[in-house]
């Protein structure tokens, strides 16, 4: 990559995020705006404060609320405003155009159900993470981070009937499936792609953005693999669907989970005590390494697209 293309790559991206910046401060402000509208609570102080024991079922409306309209604003608005600048047809540029085929399709739900006992696995060797005694500051501040977020993502999973299980789908698996395919690997995959050349190398460094964006250190490793899934889909097929589709049904099956483990039904995704047996960990990376290569291969047959 020579110098010019580097300066182009760097100001993209710093487009890429000024607008994300400015668009996640506007509509933070309308978030809390409508939060305080409708249901009379300052939003903002009541996340900041982090005491969820005992919240009321207003307050976790409210939550759910401002993450929706913080959602949308950031990452879909900003996604079209992006493709906009960098190409006039922005369903083009972010993929959304062409639709894949119905083997593909089909392919989302299998790969994700044979994946999630890996990933799974992985979350549990992540958590047993331990840094180097001259990190541990840093350990502690991310562990502090972490157990913020679990509580709030705790908060927003309370659900005490089916309207609710309705509008965590909504909320906590559609519009970020929609919002951060949009963003990660409709901007920012074309993004790296058009400078690097590099399709493979590309996905890696947008999934660690991905990853990044969560902010979630002790689920990092999953949470590439994730991404890096993802990105296999849009090389695949061409489109960004796919990678919607299965970033949605990952996101549903964490929400299903809590409700029915809510219920009284314990699986191992939802337990924090259980651990997933080692042969179906074993299983699981076989199957889904076959899997991804079966249609690696069928795609480059299908289209006559390398994929590097």
């Amino acid at each position: 990559m020579n110098s010019q293309n580097i300066f182009k790559l760097i100001s993209r991206l710093l487009i890429a995020f000024g607008i994300l910046f400015i668009n996640l401060f506007l509509f933070t402000a309308l978030a809390q705006f409508v939060c305080q509208a409708v249901y009379h609570i300052n939003i903002s102080n009541y996340i900041g404060a982090g005491n969820f024991i005992g919240a009321r079922t207003n307050e976790i409306h409210a939550t759910r609320l401002f993450f929706a309209i913080y959602s949308i604003g950031t990452f879909v608005f900003s996604s079209f405003i992006l493709a906009l600048i960098f190409k006039q047809k922005p369903t083009e540029y972010l993929g959304l155009n062409t639709f894949p085929k119905a083997i593909y399709l089909a392919i989302v739900p299998l790969l994700l159900l044979v994946s999630l006992p890996l990933l799974s696995w992985l979350v549990e060797m992540n958590n047993q993470l331990v840094f180097p005694q001259f990190l541990s500051g840093l350990e502690k501040q991310l562990k502090i981070m972490e157990d913020q977020n679990n509580k709030l993502y705790s908060l927003m999973l309370g659900m005490n009937g089916y309207s609710d299980l309705f509008i965590n789908i909504v909320v906590m698996a559609l519009i970020p499936a929609i919002g951060e395919e949009l963003f990660c690997r409709g901007v920012l995959l074309n993004v790296v792609y058009d400078y690097s050349g590099k399709f493979l190398k590309s996905v890696v460094v947008v999934a660690v953005i991905f990853t990044l964006f969560h902010m979630q250190f002790y689920k990092f490793v999953p949470m590439m693999v994730l991404a890096v899934i993802l990105g296999f889909f849009i090389n695949w097929t061409q489109s960004i669907w796919a990678s919607i589709l299965f970033h949605f049904l990952n996101n549903t099956a964490a929400v299903l989970g809590n409700f029915y483990y809510q219920k009284g039904f314990k699986n191992l995704l939802t337990d924090d005590k259980a651990h997933m047996p080692i042969i179906l960990t074993i299983l699981s990376f076989i199957i889904t390494i076959a899997l991804i290569t079966w249609v690696n291969k069928f795609s480059k047959q299908s289209t006559g697209i390398t994929h590097e």
